[in-house]
C-alpha cells in the first residue's frame, strides 16, 4: 500500500512539474522579446572593453569612451577615408589617364569628406572629457527618441554598425582599386 502511494505521489510531482513546465514555456513564448533585450548583452561587452582598455591606459570610463569612440574610432575612418584617394594616385603615377585622374579627383572629394567629418565631430565635441561625454550621451539620447529606440541601441548602430560598415565600405573600395 505504501509503495502505491508513494508511486502516486511521484506521478501527482510530476504531473505538476509537467504542468509548471507548460506554464514557463508559455510565459516565455508570449513574452515579446525587444529588441533592447538583444542589445543590452552587446553593449554591455562594449562598456566592459571600454573599462577595461581605461584600466589600461588609467583614464575613466568617460575619458576613454571620448578618446577610443571619438578620437581614435574617428581618426581611422578619416585616415581609411583618404586611403582609396591614395591608392588611385599611386596607379595614376603608374599608368596615367583621363579616368584614373577623374577617378582620383571624387576620391580625393570622399575622402575630404570623412576628413571634414572628423574636424567637425571635433570641433562638437571638445574638451574637457566630462564635456565631451555628456554631449554625446545628450546627442544619442535625442536620436534615440527620434527613433523610437533607446540609447543602447543608438549607440550601437553608430558606433559598432555604423562604424564597421563604413570602414568595410572603405576597405572594399580600396581592394577593388589595388586589384585594377
Amino acid at each position: 500500500m505504501l509503495s502505491i502511494a508513494n508511486s502516486l505521489k511521484v506521478k501527482a510531482s510530476l504531473m505538476q512539474s509537467q504542468r509548471d513546465s507548460l506554464w514557463m514555456m508559455k510565459v516565455i513564448m508570449n513574452r515579446k522579446l525587444r529588441l533592447i533585450d538583444l542589445a543590452l548583452l552587446p553593449f554591455g561587452l562594449c562598456v566592459l572593453f571600454l573599462l577595461l582598455l581605461g584600466k589600461l591606459f588609467g583614464l575613466t570610463y568617460k575619458q576613454i569612451s571620448v578618446v577610443f569612440n571619438l578620437w581614435v574610432q574617428g581618426a581611422v575612418l578619416a585616415l581609411f577615408g583618404l586611403a582609396p584617394f591614395g591608392i588611385a594616385i599611386y596607379k595614376m603615377l603608374d599608368s596615367f589617364s583621363i579616368g584614373w585622374l577623374f577617378l582620383t579627383i571624387i576620391l580625393a572629394l570622399y575622402g575630404i569628406a570623412y576628413v571634414y567629418a572628423f574636424i567637425k565631430m571635433l570641433q562638437h565635441y571638445r574638451l574637457p572629457f566630462n564635456d565631451a561625454f555628456d554631449l554625446c550621451v545628450k546627442d544619442l539620447q535625442i536620436l534615440a527618441k527620434k527613433w523610437h529606440t533607446t540609447y543602447q541601441i543608438v549607440n550601437l548602430l553608430i558606433f559598432v554598425l555604423f562604424y564597421l560598415i563604413l570602414l568595410g565600405l572603405n576597405v572594399l573600395i580600396s581592394y577593388y582599386l589595388l586589384s585594377l
